[in-house]
């Protein structure tokens, strides 16, 4: 069996699309573990991994309109650096202030909680 490019982005798409998910169930997961805890940090904790999900997201998909050619061919390792690098770069911004998006979810997740606490 001959494997071609097209066998070979359909796998890397399907793997990323399963990351995602993978991401997004650990994500959902902390979530409901902060909340059930009343932990403000786990809260924190997961706002600021939700953002770092975001930010690869959105790097892999600013990457996808830049023009193919320069230095490097289009090839399975260059896309599996690339996204390995968007995925510590993702890591990295959401460690600090990020860009804000994980601030602004924790406001307005530890309001809700709270709200719940109270009907409860």
């Amino acid at each position: 069996m001959k494997i071609t490019n097209n066998m070979l982005t359909n796998n890397m798409n399907h793997v990323k699309t399963k990351r995602i998910q993978d991401d997004t169930e650990a994500f959902k997961q902390i979530l409901e573990n902060a909340k059930n805890s009343g932990d403000n940090e786990k809260l924190s904790s997961a706002c600021k991994q939700f953002e770092s999900i975001y930010i690869k997201i959105l790097m892999e998909n600013m990457r996808k309109t830049v023009i193919d050619g320069g230095l490097v061919e289009k090839s399975h390792a260059r896309e599996t650096f690339e996204g390995m690098l968007d995925e510590e770069i993702a890591k990295e911004v959401s460690k600090g202030q990020g860009i804000g998006l994980a601030q602004i979810m924790y406001e307005q997740l530890s309001k809700n909680f709270g709200d719940e606490e109270d009907n409860s």
